[in-house]
């Protein structure tokens, strides 16, 4: 695209409230964004023009794609090609988006995976295996790169081998939570980050609700794995129904306050899901097996347990007796076992190594 062009685009951005006004069906209907900038009172709501009038930071601009270049960001404009069209098409979609990494694939359908960030064991785990079963399924996992529920469905997505999605709350080099570095990193490798916030802005809490509009705009569905009924993810999930999205969430305890907000979609009509093939049905799309050579290699307490179990189920009194571990111990491992497909739950207690 032209830079100059660029340049009215990443301007409109820089606009506070820029998207009550859907600035970029605006900036196509007038001819592009310079005609916004120069047109007449008339032509454009009161409040819009006003904005645009009060706006002084052309300088700010110049830096800005000064800096995105430096830090290998690509600036996205809402008429780029390479913008995202489900998000294109909702009420209120960014003018223009930071991309790190890769291209947005829009060759693949995405759906977004958001959970609290203190889970349970259950939701970690949940969250890990949905994101990773997805992604073997060809769906490009969307998340938030949070702590808790959003990390852990990156990961699974990301050990499967697939794509995946970040949008963050902060500028595209900025990571958040800190302990994310690593995962960012992996991201930014072999999926792509993604914000429309400028570069450099640091956690705020006025940006994630603005944050979760765009998982939910890019998503085909939104699958909630645990979440209180105060939370960001009732947010993104509230958000996914007014853009006409399918919303999932996983059932809880009833005496857990983290699956309360989950437990309430299912009431208020949510899809109950128990895994990826459930989210895939409802979208239409083909659940595929793991290769053999996808299957976990177990370490650690799981690895004792794996070597513990033979060509026959055993009891977990056994394993308990070959492994040295308690029976509450053994029951933590084998359940996160279970999860990732390394062994198979018997009646009675008894289990069986998946091969």
């Amino acid at each position: 695209m032209d830079e100059k062009r660029l340049k009215y685009w990443l301007a409109l951005s820089m606009i506070r409230g820029i998207e009550r006004f859907n600035a970029g069906v605006l900036a196509e209907s007038l001819g592009g964004p310079e005609e916004v900038f120069r047109a007449a009172p008339d032509a454009l709501p009161a409040p819009l023009w006003k904005l645009l009038s009060d706006f002084s930071g052309w300088d700010r601009v110049e830096q800005e794609m000064e800096l995105a270049r430096k830090k290998g960001a690509a600036l996205v404009s809402y008429e780029d090609p390479s913008f995202p069209q489900s998000l294109k098409r909702t009420y209120d979609p960014p003018c223009l988006l930071y991309m790190m990494g890769g291209c947005y694939r829009e060759d693949i359908p995405a759906v977004a995976i958001v959970g609290t960030r203190h889970p349970s064991q259950y939701g970690t785990l949940m969250a890990e295996t949905l994101g990773r079963d997805l992604a073997y399924s060809g769906v490009n996992v969307v998340s938030g790169m949070a702590r808790g529920c959003d990390m852990s469905g990156h990961k699974g997505a990301l050990k499967a081998g697939g794509f995946t999605t970040a949008v963050l709350g902060t500028g595209v080099d900025e990571v958040y939570p800190r302990e994310a570095r690593k995962l960012y990193e992996e991201i930014v490798e072999k999926g792509v980050v993604i914000s429309e916030f400028p570069m450099g802005t640091p956690p705020q809490p006025r940006n994630f609700p603005k944050r979760n509009r765009i998982i939910s705009g890019l998503s085909l569905g939104v699958a909630v794995v645990e979440a209180p009924l105060r939370s960001g993810s009732l947010m993104t999930a509230r958000l996914s129904l007014e853009y006409g999205r399918e919303v999932f969430a996983f059932p809880g305890q009833v005496n857990s306050h983290r699956s309360s907000g989950t437990n309430r979609l299912i009431k208020d009509g949510a899809a109950l899901i128990e895994g990826a093939k459930d989210v895939l049905d409802a979208l239409g799309l083909s659940l595929v097996d793991r290769p053999e050579a996808a299957v976990m290699m177990p370490e650690g307490d799981e690895k004792l347990i794996f070597d513990a179990l033979g060509a026959s189920v055993v009891h977990i009194d056994s394993l308990c007796e070959k492994t040295g571990l308690s029976a509450a111990k053994a029951s933590t491992v084998l359940l996160e076992m279970e999860l990732k497909g390394m062994v198979e739950q018997k009646p009675g207690k008894a289990f069986l190594k998946r091969v």
